[in-house]
């Protein structure tokens, strides 16, 4: 029994050199559960995108679908989330040919056709391949409407059908994805994130400031005033330090004057009084501290605070021959849809235009309806 303990003590020295080296050099390994920063609006051709697509919402999200989906390239993959086989296969025979891969991801639960708030997209971590789909506490009304609950899974549904390259992350706290815009060096939060969580989730304002500051690895400026809507409906940054602010007076100055006209795009008028204009003025305020040259774009709000005709919900691609931006318009709107073309084609941008007709009664646009999962 003696002679076993020189062998014994020599195995377990072994064993401790190597938890040592193994301890080392794990410290060097990349953390698998770590994550990059948010992913930028505007940087990196688009590889890899979610849209939603759910029967009952066909007359609101095909007419954007069609026009979009048959604009993209053959090398980027279009993640289709539907409640069934079935559900997929429509939208695909109602899109026709297209040169983009259409992949289902069918989740057999309840949901609806907008993709943007469901999550965001943390990039890949050095020396990881993996996006994390940072995905809200909670969705609002969930409790009593039954799509918003199913879309609370979405997250997690995309992460098991894609698990090579997707992982799910739940907050603690509650947001829409469509409550912030990214850029390289700034992460915009929309006022209303702060009243979801103040007192409920977080103490206060620098405490919610500091979890965003960790999770999405950006400068973090928490807008003061802005309208109670999704940023993507009143702001866009579009590069070389630019952001794109929604400007009713500019949108007054396009906007049918016959009432006829008006009432058709808008049944409730538009909201031109001067405290909407102080929001959007104040959004434009706030983006100029920040260090951006501000260059106004018409929009036309509602009174009712939540549709807009609004041009800087869109999608931005850098291809290689120039920047590309598919481009909301609106039928009836043609002075409008004009006035916004130009404006991005002097900022040096193709424009790529999807009617967006169908969806801004709905009080959203194209950018409600996209999520761009993966960016190159």
């Amino acid at each position: 029994m003696a002679s076993r303990w020189p062998r014994l003590a020599g195995i377990a020295i072994g064993l401790g050199i190597a938890v040592i080296i193994l301890a080392i050099a794990g410290n060097r390994l990349p953390n698998p559960l770590a994550s990059g920063p948010i992913l930028s609006e505007h940087e990196g051709r688009i590889r890899e995108l979610v849209i939603q697509y759910e029967p009952s919402a066909r007359d609101i999200a095909l007419p954007p679908y069609r026009d979009f989906l048959r604009w993209l390239d053959s090398d980027i993959i279009v993640d289709v989330v539907a409640p069934s086989q079935a559900a997929f296969d429509e939208l695909a025979a109602e899109v026709g040919a297209v040169r983009c891969k259409l992949r289902p991801i069918i989740v057999s639960h309840p949901m609806t056709a907008w993709s943007r708030d469901r999550w965001l997209a943390l990039t890949a971590a050095p020396g990881s391949d993996t996006t994390t789909l940072w995905s809200p506490r909670g969705e609002a009304s969930s409790g009593n409407w039954p799509e918003r609950s199913g879309d609370e899974k979405i997250g997690v549904d995309i992460a098991r059908a894609l698990p090579s390259e997707v992982r799910a992350k739940r907050s603690s706290l509650y947001f829409d994805g469509g409550d912030f815009l990214a850029d390289n060096r700034t992460v915009f939060v929309m006022p209303r994130v702060l009243k979801r969580n103040i007192q409920v989730t977080v103490h206060d304002g620098a405490e919610l400031l500091d979890v965003f500051s960790r999770e999405l690895k950006r400068k973090v400026v928490l807008l003061d005033e802005a309208p109670d809507h999704h940023a993507g409906m009143f702001m866009a940054s579009v590069g070389h330090n630019i952001m794109l602010v929604g400007d009713p007076a500019l949108g007054r100055r396009y906007f049918p004057t016959s009432p006829k006209e008006g009432q058709a795009l808008l049944p409730d008028g538009a909201d031109f009084t001067a405290e909407t204009q102080h929001l959007f003025d104040a959004v434009a305020a706030e983006s100029e501290v920040a260090g951006y040259r501000v260059v106004r774009m018409p929009v036309v709000p509602s009174p009712d605070g939540r549709t807009f005709l609004t041009y800087v919900n869109s999608i931005i691609d850098p291809q290689d021959n120039g920047p590309v931006v598919y481009l909301p318009y609106y039928r009836g709107a043609e002075a409008l849809n004009a006035a916004a073309r130009k404006i991005w084609e002097d900022l040096g941008y193709t424009v790529r235009a999807v009617d967006c007709t169908s969806t801004y009664r709905y009080f959203g646009a194209l950018h409600c309806l996209v999520n761009i999962l993966r960016r190159v």
